[in-house]
């Protein structure tokens, strides 16, 4: 008798120990053919005149395959916490670009704000919710930290180079993912390297409790689709996105 009551036991323990969760997987595409990319002019200091020689915008990158870069995937998620990371993110200003041109980060995370560039930047955040810094950075060799409190999608510029922009997007909760944001061994991917692609768009959040949630993407240019999605208790669900269903604000 104890053995068969000592065996409920530990099934009861094992079974509340569980954690059923499972994956969403999906492709943001772009319908029809995308715009070309408009090539970016340097107006001043010799480095980014010559590092810009070729530049274009990245304002919409669209790949071979039809895959859209730099979409931020997140859900809404009630009582969902974020986790900020161990180490603080770079935001980069590299042959007078922002670098990444977007990144995704949780609400609590500390940013490292740097520049690889020997001009001087200066780095104008459009936050509204958050602080609304606007510093200037002399020379490399020095890191700025900028945390984020509150979820929102920020826009950064720099007053010195007006055709410099990116963005933050910082979300309440660590279910989020970015298209086209990395390559295989975790270098950010170019531009010019995403559009050559075949890829479209592809993108995973992983671990998601099951239940009911709201999906949505947002990006610069398109706007902010949304979607429900209901996650099962083990493996994936597709939830994809073309450029049709991204709204801006304000448009119906």
């Amino acid at each position: 008798m104890k053995a068969v009551k000592t065996l409920i036991v530990l099934s009861a323990i094992f079974i509340t120990g569980v954690t059923y969760a499972g994956t969403i997987v999906g492709e943001i595409t772009y319908d029809g053919d995308a715009p070309a990319r408009q090539m970016v002019k340097a107006t001043k200091d010799q480095h980014c005149i010559d590092a810009m020689k070729s530049g274009r915008s990245e304002a919409l990158v669209v790949s071979k395959g039809k895959g859209i870069k730099n979409v931020v995937v997140y859900l809404r998620a009630r009582g969902a916490k974020a986790t900020p990371p161990a180490q603080n993110p770079v935001m980069d200003q590299v042959g007078c670009t922002y670098y990444p041109h977007v990144m995704a980060v949780t609400v609590g995370t500390t940013i490292d704000v740097i520049s690889s560039d020997p001009v001087a930047h200066n780095v104008h955040s459009h936050a509204k919710k958050n602080e609304a810094v606007n510093w200037q950075i002399p020379k490399p060799g020095r890191a700025l930290p900028l945390k984020l409190e509150k979820a929102e999608s920020i826009k950064f510029t720099c007053d010195i180079h007006d055709w410099m922009s990116g963005y933050i997007v910082v979300v309440d909760n660590n279910y989020f993912a970015i298209t086209g944001g990395k390559d295989k061994d975790g270098k950010w991917l170019s531009a010019d390297a995403y559009e050559s692609s075949n890829d479209k768009g592809t993108y995973a959040i992983k671990d998601v409790p099951a239940g009911k949630y709201r999906a949505l993407a947002w990006h610069e240019s398109l706007g902010v689709a949304n979607r429900t999605v209901k996650v099962p208790a083990s493996g994936d669900i597709s939830v994809k996105f073309t450029s049709a269903d991204f709204k801006q604000k304000g448009k119906k």
